[in-house]
């Protein structure tokens, strides 16, 4: 099987030449602008280590599930408020 090297190279400037002017409408100048931001990004997540990403989201996790407790006794704490302020008034109690 014969390769055209001619037909494939001109394949190739084509789609160069597509990616070149779809970039833009994403924010990025050209190919190597889009490989210095891939480059850029690769460095960034590398100083971020994966236990402390792990650490974030149990401390996260636990936040919320503790948010949550908070907003079940608040909410209990409003029944009970609303429910003595529609039962009538309790008598005095009596000291022994």
């Amino acid at each position: 099987m014969a390769i055209d090297i001619g037909r494939e190279a001109e394949e190739l400037v084509r789609y160069y030449s597509e990616l070149t002017r779809r970039l833009p409408q994403s924010g990025v100048r050209d190919v190597a602008d889009l490989i210095a931001l891939f480059e850029q990004l690769q460095g960034a997540l590398a100083a971020i280590g994966r236990q402390e990403i792990d650490w974030a989201t149990e401390q996260t996790q636990r936040l919320v599930q503790a948010q949550i407790r908070m907003d079940s006794n608040l909410q209990a704490l409003r029944r009970l408020k609303a429910d003595l302020e529609l039962s009538p008034a309790a008598p005095p109690r009596s000291q022994s």
